[in-house]
């Protein structure tokens, strides 16, 4: 019951968060100039290695530790699909298996990002390179993805 809460929690925090960001379309030449910065600083810097378990679970046993060791740092993340979602705006949200197919970690991308979530499966093994950011009821939050 607690698990099927923090599920439905999320899921109307993610839509808060989405109609929040998501109604701004005027600064398309800013994202874009931010896009081409956070590009070169990912291909500079070197990703820590994790599994989508692992940051489960280190999340699960204390959020602020977990923050300080991923969050906004480039990770490599590998794990196993639990589903694949669209989001409000037609986006790819890619669950991996974290404690439990319930319990996931959640990775998002650009449209190269999306593209590429429609041709993985349930179940699959995948590789990604992802900026951890931080945690949103119980899942821990991947974004700037891109599947290796």
């Amino acid at each position: 019951m607690k698990t099927l809460l923090k599920i439905v929690l999320g899921l109307v925090v993610l839509f808060v968060l989405f109609a929040i960001f998501a109604g701004d379309d005027t600064a398309t030449s800013d994202t874009s100039a931010a896009t081409d910065t956070a590009q070169v600083e990912i291909e500079t810097e070197v990703p820590m290695e994790v599994s989508a378990r692992t940051l489960y679970q280190d999340y699960d046993a204390n959020e602020v530790a977990g923050d300080q060791k991923y969050k906004g740092k480039l990770l490599q993340v590998s794990g196993k699909v639990a589903s694949i979602d669209s989001g409000l705006g037609d986006e790819a949200n890619i669950r991996l298996i974290g404690k439990s197919e319930f319990e996931t970690v959640m990775a998002s991308g650009d449209d190269e990002f999306t593209q590429k979530a429609a041709t993985l499966s349930k179940g699959q093994d995948v590789v990604m390179i992802c900026r951890g950011d931080g945690e949103i009821i119980g899942s821990p939050t991947l974004k700037q993805c891109v599947i290796q």
